[in-house]
């Protein structure tokens, strides 16, 4: 846009030189028409004169005028390019400001990726340990429920050992029946005897439930025969063991918990006639043996 400026300066020069240059002409071309007639060449001078300076006026003033409105675009121009200038340096600092803050997030991506990735490492280590440990937990887990498996089968067992009654003060007593049953009397000869009475006390058990609980009797004779009656239920119980005991009798008692029971009875009658020799005498309760004797009859 300044070239332009210049070269319209040029042009309008130019034609002020030429305008000046026309003129001296004139007046050198009136000075040699002498031979014309005076009035012709002074109206004619005139006229050229008139058309010239009018010529050129105009031309001055097109010229200021292009030359004002020129100077007018340069002035905006070179304000609107002061602007465009502020506001390059503006958005060059902005773009240095970003390029540094850029910079600086992309420090601190790479920092936290880092961290992440560390995370992830500890993470997956931790995973790994964790997943042992749960092996290892699942496996104490299931040693302690067959340890407390076993447990409470010992316990199970160990209660039901210690509700298991104890019998004490164990005696034995063959009866002969005098006046039809009405007299009682302790004999020790076999032909003698109507009556073979075992009397105990159940000594007082703080595990067994209060309830009914059955007491096994088993008598052997001399021979080692068992003694049976039908009439005295006689049958079999499981021994604590596993082996199968034959009894003699069975008696039932109603047991409280924690109280002892004193002078239980059991008698064993038989049509026959007892044997001379020794008797044996065991009571079973749930199995095991509880207490016994022997007698002898002569």
């Amino acid at each position: 846009m300044n070239s332009n400026i210049k070269s319209f300066l040029f042009f309008k020069n130019n034609i002020i030189v030429l305008g000046i240059f026309m003129l001296s002409i004139g007046g050198f071309a009136s000075c040699k028409s002498n031979e014309k007639p005076a009035q012709q060449a002074t109206t004619q001078n005139q006229e050229a004169e008139k058309a010239l300076r009018d010529s050129l006026q105009s031309q001055v003033n097109a010229s200021n005028a292009k030359a004002d409105q020129l100077s007018t675009e340069k002035m905006n121009l070179d304000s609107m390019i002061r602007q465009k200038d502020a506001e390059i340096i503006k958005l060059k600092g902005e773009i240095s400001h970003l390029g540094k803050r850029n910079k600086t997030l992309e420090a601190k991506l790479k920092k936290d990726t880092e961290f992440i990735n560390s995370l992830k490492a500890q993470l997956s280590d931790k995973a790994r340990a964790y997943a042992e440990s749960l092996g290892l937990l699942q496996a104490d887990k299931d040693n302690l429920t067959q340890q407390n498996a076993d447990l409470m089968k010992k316990y199970n067992a160990l209660r039901e050992l210690g509700a298991v009654l104890n019998a004490s003060n164990f005696r034995l007593e063959p009866i002969h029946l005098k006046r039809h049953g009405k007299k009682e009397k302790e004999t020790t000869k076999a032909r003698k005897v109507d009556v073979f009475r075992i009397v105990f006390d159940i000594d007082e058990n703080r595990i067994a439930e209060d309830g009914l609980k059955k007491l096994y009797a088993v008598i052997t004779d001399p021979d080692g025969k068992l003694l049976s009656n039908p009439e005295s239920v006689s049958g079999t119980i499981k021994a604590s063991n596993g082996t199968t005991i034959n009894y003699s009798v069975l008696k039932e008692i109603q047991l409280r918990q924690n109280e002892a029971m004193k002078n239980v009875t059991i008698d064993w009658t038989q049509d026959e006639d007892y044997k001379k020799g020794e008797y044996t005498i065991a009571v079973y309760n749930g199995g095991y043996r509880i207490g016994g004797g022997k007698v002898t009859l002569r």
